[in-house]
């Protein structure tokens, strides 16, 4: 599963820095790793709901990203966050971080920093790296929490040990950003 979203984080953040400005989906600061939800969603919309109503998180992400996109129904960002958040309830890391997207952007939901937070944060205890790296930025900018550059380095150093390369990358500019003090032994 790590190098499935490994491959989604990577081809995402690819495929979002090539989205044309006509679209209506703005894209995100660079620095934020936004899942393309497009390519998971469902093929039979009525299996997906039924399946969804029955319980499977798998099918209720697909489900949402189906609403998200509008494919095999009409676009309904507000529907589609709902469903993530479903999904999200049922331990689904993916949909934990496509919510906290939607409420990070302003996609179907108002935006609530905060809650985008809370949800990465679910999606990053559920291993998922998106999340991790996702509130590392969060933490990092002081949106929605605290600003906290150390919790920022440990989260972006998770992402990294997980696989994601934007996480080692984000880890070793924190480190290197950090000022190294020399004291000749007296007291500074």
């Amino acid at each position: 599963m790590w190098r499935w979203l490994t491959f989604v984080l990577l081809v995402c953040v690819a495929c979002h820095r090539g989205r044309s400005s006509e679209q209506e989906q703005p894209a995100p600061s660079s620095s934020v790793i936004f899942l393309g939800v497009e390519i998971a969603a469902c093929t039979d919309v009525p299996v997906c709901e039924r399946e969804c109503d029955g319980g499977s998180a798998d099918s209720c992400r697909r489900l949402a990203a189906s609403y998200a996109f509008g494919k095999g129904v009409e676009k309904d960002e507000g529907r589609a966050a709902a469903l993530y958040e479903l999904a999200c309830g049922m331990k689904d890391p993916s949909a934990c971080v496509f919510a906290g997207q939607m409420h990070e952007f302003a996609r179907g939901v108002p935006k609530d920093e905060g809650k985008a937070a809370s949800l990465y944060a679910r999606a990053c205890d559920l291993r998922g790296v998106a999340g991790c790296y996702n509130l590392a930025i969060m933490y990092e900018r002081g949106s929605g929490v605290t600003a906290d550059r150390k919790k920022a380095g440990d989260l972006y150093q998770m992402a990294c040990v997980a696989g994601a390369k934007q996480g080692c990358d984000k880890a070793s500019q924190m480190h290197a950003s950090v000022p190294v003090l020399f004291f000749d032994g007296g007291v500074p």
